[in-house]
């Protein structure tokens, strides 16, 4: 018998895909949306001109989970239809003024040769895996004080801010996010016979594909599969294609909607006030999917001040008029100091064999909110000529900037302890009241966050 009145509170991919799950548990199912389109990160965008971008690299892949794969991307006999099977995604990286096209890994032999001489006896001097928690200690117990100082630490600046004091980053979510706690520092024979070692193993990175195919095969690890849609609407399409199914199963979206007023019993939430329309919603399960701090305050909470940062981010869309020079890697990574630009998307190789591709890239840059207006277009553009990723004689022939305010959170020991204890209040404050999502604090990557969610659905009804 199903429940009555749950709402969802998000409508990014985590609770749009949970309200797919919940629709089979409640009679009504509502997901309140600030915005005017859900999705959340996972959007296209359009310039001037027509062409379409997504907001960021956001490829979207499997689970290994066979029951969420369908719902994500249909039956596996169908999905030839909608989707480009990608495999395992291609990727690259440009350090020091050099392209590595193998891997997103620094390659720190490209360091000036005294100081990669000294740096390379320390890694090799460290043979314990370390305990710290920061990533400072972390890196310098591990890949050695001159490797974290001239290759890391610049680059860790370069994404959280030159104000950022680092030794106040958790390990776990500011570095190995992007793959900087590891390197390429020697050559391939050296590397994969001590990555039989533990403790090397966890700071150094295959040179080729082989050696890591031949790893995972070995070891029985399955891999995931990265998907991109067919038909030239970008990652959007995805979103679309999950509404259609909540839709279908009855589930109301209301958008430029937001809960001003959590009202509740004790321990029992009873219903949810919104902020624009002043409807009053029933509600007998609340699924939160935004940052809890929000919850608490509608809830009347009052919860510890604390010191959390954020950065914004600056996207750069362009569609020029001749073929990209890279024409392998699916997005790439510039970790040259030198450059604003740290991630950018290469939408022609993920295509295929498409006719009538259009020359499309993404880059995005990490700043606050006082530098969003200091780089434009038309610097971000020379960028991507200087890096050898445009043509020089490419013209442009569709742009976009975007700018999105306080969306990726700086891991500092205080913002981690302030989800934490934000969580813990609000789940103790009520009995039926869920976290979810990214600042549930449990998961970052979305086939973790979406893995969470349908495990713990399953487990709660």
């Amino acid at each position: 018998m199903k429940l009555e009145n749950c709402v969802i509170a998000g409508g990014g991919i985590c609770g749009i895909f949970a309200s797919i799950l919940l629709a089979d548990k409640f009679k009504n199912v509502y997901v309140i949306e600030k915005e005017a389109e859900c999705g959340g990160l996972l959007k296209s965008v359009k310039d001037d001109s027509g062409h379409i971008y997504d907001q960021g690299t956001h490829v979207p892949n499997t689970t290994l989970v066979p029951e969420i794969d369908e719902i994500l991307f249909g039956k596996e006999q169908d999905r030839e239809n909608d989707w480009f099977d990608l495999g395992r995604l291609r990727t690259g990286n440009y350090f020091c003024d050099k392209w590595n096209l193998i891997t997103q890994i620094i390659d720190v032999r490209h360091l000036p040769s005294a100081i990669y001489q000294q740096g390379v006896m320390e890694l090799l001097s460290l043979t314990e895996e370390s305990t710290a928690d920061d990533i400072v200690t972390y890196l310098c117990e591990t890949l050695g004080p001159t490797f974290t100082t001239e290759a890391v630490a610049p680059i860790a600046k370069k994404l959280y801010g030159n104000e950022v004091d680092l030794s106040q980053l958790i390990k776990n979510s500011s570095v190995s996010y992007f793959g900087l706690n590891r390197v390429q520092a020697l050559n391939s024979q050296v590397t994969k016979k001590l990555k039989e070692l533990p403790a090397f193993d966890s700071k150094l990175a295959y040179h080729d594909e082989k050696s890591f195919e031949e790893r995972i095969t070995s070891e029985g690890i399955p891999q995931t599969t990265s998907y991109y849609p067919k038909n030239n609407q970008g990652v959007g399409f995805w979103v679309n294609f999950l509404l259609a199914q909540a839709k279908a199963k009855g589930v109301n979206f209301m958008t430029c909607e937001s809960i001003q007023k959590i009202n509740h019993q004790e321990k029992h939430i009873t219903s949810i006030l919104l902020g624009e329309s002043g409807e009053t919603l029933p509600c007998d399960f609340l699924f939160w999917t935004a940052p809890p701090i929000f919850a608490l305050n509608a809830a009347g909470i009052k919860v510890k001040k604390r010191n959390v940062m954020f950065k914004s981010a600056c996207i750069f869309h362009y569609t020029v008029d001749k073929p990209l020079l890279n024409d392998n890697a699916y997005y790439l990574w510039n970790w040259d100091v030198n450059y604003k630009g740290f991630r950018i998307t290469l939408y022609p190789n993920m295509q295929g064999d498409m006719e009538n591709k259009e020359n499309k890239l993404t880059v995005e840059m990490l700043c606050s909110a006082q530098e969003v207006e200091d780089t434009s277009l038309e610097e971000m553009f020379k960028e991507l000529q200087s890096s050898g990723i445009i043509d020089k004689d490419s013209n442009i022939l569709g742009q976009l900037k975007q700018v999105i305010h306080n969306t990726f959170p700086v891991p500092t020991f205080e913002f981690d302890e302030a989800v934490q204890s934000n969580n813990e209040t609000l789940t103790a404050a009520f009995d039926n009241v869920h976290l979810a999502g990214r600042f549930a604090g449990k998961s970052w990557f979305h086939q973790d966050v979406l893995k969470d969610v349908y495990f713990d659905i399953n487990n709660m009804f």
